[in-house]
């Protein structure tokens, strides 16, 4: 894993609209997410949806959307939380650390854009261990205030 690459979370704008577009994933992944086009077609339906871009040195690396609307309720009772969706790393930054190194930034991000929001979840098909692989280390997220609880069929990583 390369530590000393650069990450960051930045909201969707059209500059990124060429990188959006050519973005892919293996077949075997995409079971378990949606391509960003599709999730940012999706957010345009739906306002309560955000869509988040992950940069690895100012190039796209990542994508997954915040999700503050009703579907938050099958995973929570929360009213200060946020579904993440979509959730994936590009194929050219994988077993780079780019997922965890996100993960460790999502608490920062939402305090500073959703202040009101202190808990994060996350749904994991037990079959996706490439997610599982990531969300294991997401205790790191409980020091800084934000709570990101993943949900595994009907378990709770807590």
């Amino acid at each position: 894993m390369d530590n000393t690459v650069n990450v960051a979370l930045t909201f969707y704008s059209e500059a990124y609209a060429s990188s959006i577009h050519s973005y892919t994933l293996p077949e075997e992944q995409l079971i378990y997410t949606a391509l960003p086009t599709e999730a940012i077609a999706k957010c345009k339906q739906e306002r309560d949806r955000t869509p988040v871009l992950i940069l690895a040195v100012n190039k796209l690396a990542g994508f997954f959307v915040l999700d503050a609307g009703e579907a938050v309720k099958e995973y929570t009772e929360s009213s200060g939380a946020l579904l993440i969706r979509s959730y994936s790393i590009h194929p050219d930054y994988q077993g780079k650390g780019i997922g965890k190194k996100s993960l460790k930034l999502l608490p920062f991000f939402i305090n500073h854009h959703f202040p009101t929001k202190n808990k994060v979840v996350l749904g994991v098909n037990y079959k996706n261990t490439a997610a599982h692989i990531c969300t294991n280390d997401a205790a790191l997220l409980i020091q800084t205030g934000i709570f990101l609880e993943a949900k595994e069929s009907s378990l709770f990583i807590r």
